[in-house]
C-alpha cells in the first residue's frame, strides 16, 4: 500500500509489570504505539503511467482503473447493457489495467476494505485511456500480533475476533471498525486481561499495533465477605468487593503450591495451600466471626446496648424500666455476636396484638431469623400462634414453618416470660405465664435450608412485625453451661 505513515504515542498510565497482576484494581492501560496508515489520495492532475507494455491487437486499448485513495481492492468492468466483462484486483497502488475493445464506454465497479463501493463510466477507449473511480472513507482496521492461540479481541465490550491457529503469534487484523474512540480488551483464560484505547480513530485508516506481550496468569475468582483482604504467600493483593469477590491474575508459568488466605476484622482469619495453575480458580472462602466470649444482661435503663430505631423507647417507673417496641425496623444487641447461647425476656401485650424478635441477626441487620407471637387481638395473624419467618437482605419476612397453636391464654395484663435456645441450626422455644406458672412448649425449630451456614452467627433482637407495640423487661443472654440447664 502507497500510504502515509505516522506513529501516535498513548498518553495513559502505564501498565504495571511486576510478579502480579491484580485485576480488582482499577485497570491499567498500557503505553503502547501504533503505527497509523493513511492511504495517499491521488492528485487531481496526477500524471498517469501504464504498467501493461504487451498490445494483443490494434482493435485493443488499455483501460487504466485508478482508485482514489490509493488502496488494494476489487474492480469489475461492465458493458454498455450492465455485463460483466472482467474482474480483477487493483494492486496496493490501486490501480488495474485491462485489455479491452476500442471505442467502447465501460462502467467499473470497485470496493476495497475500509470502504464503501463505487462507480464511474469511462470515455470511449482510445489506445490508453484512465478512468478514476473516488472511494469514501467507511470504517478503519486494526491490525495485532504476537497473540496466543484463542486469545479474543473485545471491541467495546463485543467480541469481534478470535485468535486461529494460522494467526497464533502471527497478525490478526479486526476489520470494519467505525470511527471515534474506542476500547479494546484482549483476553485470554491462562493470560493476563490487556486493556488500550483508540481516540478519535479515523475512517479508512488501518492501525497496527506493535507486539503485545501477554503473561501467563492464574485467574481467580476468590469469593468471600466484603472488604476483606485477600493474600497470597503473605502479600496482600486486593480486596473482596461489596459483590462478594474480587479477581485477582497472579502470575505463574506452570502449576506450583501458594498459600492464599483471607482476613476481615471481626472474623476468624481463613489460610489454605492450594496447587495454582494457569487459567481460571474459583475458590469459595468462609470466614467464622470472632464470637463474643460472654453473656449479657439488659434491664433497660437504657438504650445504650443497642442499635435502636428511633421508634423504641423507654417507659416504665424508675423502679421498673420496661422497653417499648413499636415499628417494623429491626433494632439489635451492637458489638456482640454468638452462635450457641439461651435467651431469656419478659413480655406484655399492652394491645394484645403480639410480639417479634430476631435470632442470629447479621451486623447490618438485615439477615436473620424472625419469630412472631401473636396475641388475641391480632388484626395480621391467626391469634394465639407461633410463627417462624426467615428475613434475607432486608427483604420481606418469609414464612419458613408451619404456625403452632398456644396452649397457654395470653391477655393484655399479664406478663410472659420467653426462652430461647439456639443450638447450631435447631432454635427452641418455651413461654411461661409469669402468673399462672403454666408453660407452653412451642416446639424446636430446625433451619435445613442450603442457605442455614449464613445464619449460624449473629445477634440478638426485637421488631414489630406490623402494628403491635409490646414491651420488653429484663433481658439476659448467657452463653455455655447455661445451655444444658433447664
Amino acid at each position: 500500500m502507497n500510504a502515509v505513515k505516522f506513529r501516535i504515542q498513548f498518553g495513559f498510565v502505564a501498565a504495571i509489570l511486576a510478579v502480579v497482576f491484580c485485576s480488582a484494581a482499577i485497570p491499567a492501560f498500557a503505553q503502547r504505539q501504533y503505527t497509523v496508515e493513511k492511504a495517499a489520495t491521488r492528485a487531481a492532475n496526477e500524471r498517469v503511467k501504464a504498467k501493461t507494455v504487451a498490445r494483443t491487437a490494434p482493435s485493443k486499448g488499455l483501460l487504466i482503473i485508478l482508485l482514489n485513495p490509493k488502496v488494494a481492492g476489487k474492480v469489475t468492468v461492465k458493458n454498455a447493457k450492465g455485463q460483466i466483462l472482467t474482474e480483477g484486483e487493483a494492486d496496493d497502488t490501486g490501480q488495474a489495467e485491462f485489455q479491452l475493445a476500442r471505442g467502447q464506454i465501460y462502467t467499473v465497479e470497485a470496493s476495497a476494505p475500509r470502504f464503501s463501493n463505487a462507480t464511474n463510466t469511462s470515455r470511449p477507449l482510445a489506445s490508453q485511456t484512465a478512468v478514476r473511480v473516488d472511494l469514501t472513507a467507511q470504517t478503519a482496521s486494526i491490525k495485532l500480533r504476537g497473540l496466543p492461540l484463542n486469545a479474543q479481541i473485545f471491541i467495546d465490550e463485543t467480541l469481534r475476533a478470535t485468535v486461529s491457529d494460522k494467526e497464533a503469534n502471527g497478525v490478526l487484523e479486526v476489520e470494519n471498525v467505525s470511527p471515534g474512540d474506542h476500547k479494546i480488551l484482549i483476553r485470554h483464560p491462562e493470560y493476563n486481561d490487556y486493556t488500550d484505547r483508540l481516540e478519535k480513530l479515523e475512517a479508512g485508516v488501518a492501525v497496527t499495533f506493535g507486539r503485545i506481550s501477554l503473561v501467563r496468569v492464574a485467574k481467580l475468582n476468590i469469593q468471600g465477605p466484603a472488604d476483606a483482604r485477600v493474600m497470597i504467600d503473605g502479600a496482600v493483593l486486593g480486596r473482596i468487593n461489596a459483590n462478594g469477590s474480587v479477581q485477582i491474575d497472579y502470575e505463574l508459568e506452570k502449576a506450583t503450591e501458594h498459600t492464599i488466605s483471607v482476613e476481615l476484622l471481626g472474623y476468624q482469619p481463613w489460610a489454605q495451600k492450594v496447587t495454582l495453575e494457569p487459567g481460571p480458580r474459583t475458590i469459595a472462602v468462609k470466614l467464622d466471626p470472632v464470637v463474643t466470649a460472654a453473656g449479657l444482661s439488659d434491664l433497660f435503663d437504657s438504650l445504650v446496648q443497642w442499635n435502636a430505631p428511633s421508634s423504641w423507647k423507654i417507659t416504665g417507673d424508675a423502679k421498673n424500666k420496661l422497653l417499648e417496641v413499636k415499628g417494623p425496623q429491626l433494632g439489635w444487641l451492637k458489638d456482640v455476636t454468638y452462635r450457641d447461647f439461651k435467651a431469656n425476656f419478659t413480655i406484655t401485650l399492652p394491645d394484645g396484638k403480639g410480639a417479634s424478635w430476631a435470632v442470629r441477626a447479621d451486623k447490618e441487620g438485615r439477615n436473620y431469623y424472625l419469630f412472631h407471637l401473636s396475641g388475641p387481638n391480632s388484626t395480621t395473624h391467626t391469634p394465639k400462634r407461633f410463627y417462624t419467618y426467615l428475613v434475607k437482605d432486608g427483604g420481606t419476612p418469609q414464612e419458613v414453618s408451619t404456625p403452632i397453636p398456644l396452649v397457654a391464654d395470653l391477655d393484655t395484663k399479664s406478663s410472659y416470660t420467653i426462652t430461647v435456645t439456639v443450638r447450631d441450626y435447631t432454635i427452641k422455644h418455651t413461654i411461661t405465664s409469669n402468673s399462672s406458672g403454666q408453660e407452653d412448649d412451642l416446639g424446636i425449630w430446625t433451619d435445613t435450608s442450603n442457605t442455614k451456614d449464613k445464619f449460624l452467627f449473629g445477634t440478638f433482637g426485637f421488631r414489630a412485625f406490623s402494628n403491635e407495640v409490646f414491651l420488653v423487661d429484663e433481658l439476659h443472654l448467657c452463653i455455655g453451661e447455661c445451655l444444658d440447664n433447664k
